[in-house]
């Protein structure tokens, strides 16, 4: 919840001291952008969700650690697909203040990613580090080795 008022914050911020000038046009690419993102931002949070329900709570109510689903590809699905909807949105307002908006937020949830993993390393100490060498931070990996 803290995290969130800051990134409001930071936006609220952003909208009242930057213009809104547009950087450059929106296309129909932007459409495809923003559902493909919606898309991508979709699966990611409701498979999150399905694997494990307490994720989107405190680190502190987290009583296992989940290395399986959604987890087995990224350690953070539902902030990588925050990231990724925010910058679909940007595409399709392109405007300063979204943009200043988008790195904000962005910002903020790497910043809270790794406030997390440290407190989840403190938790689940060699386990998770094992899982932080073996799974990507925001981004699944495509490919398989």
């Amino acid at each position: 919840m803290i995290m969130w008022l800051i990134v409001l914050a930071g936006i609220l911020f952003s909208f009242r001291v930057f213009p809104e000038k547009y950087i450059f046009p929106r296309t129909f690419i932007s459409w495809i952008f923003l559902f493909l993102a919606f898309a991508y931002w979709a699966y990611l949070s409701l498979n999150a969700f399905k694997v494990h329900r307490k994720a989107p709570r405190s680190v502190f109510e987290i009583d296992k650690l989940v290395k399986e689903g959604i987890y087995a590809r990224v350690r953070h699905p539902m902030y990588s697909g925050d990231i990724v909807f925010a910058c679909a949105i940007f595409l399709f307002f392109p405007s300063i203040r979204v943009l200043v908006s988008v790195v904000w937020l962005t910002l903020v949830l790497i910043l809270w990613m790794r406030v997390e993993e440290k407190a989840l390393t403190e938790k689940f100490g060699k386990e998770y580090a094992n899982y932080k060498t073996n799974t990507p931070m925001i981004f699944p990996k495509t490919w398989k080795r």
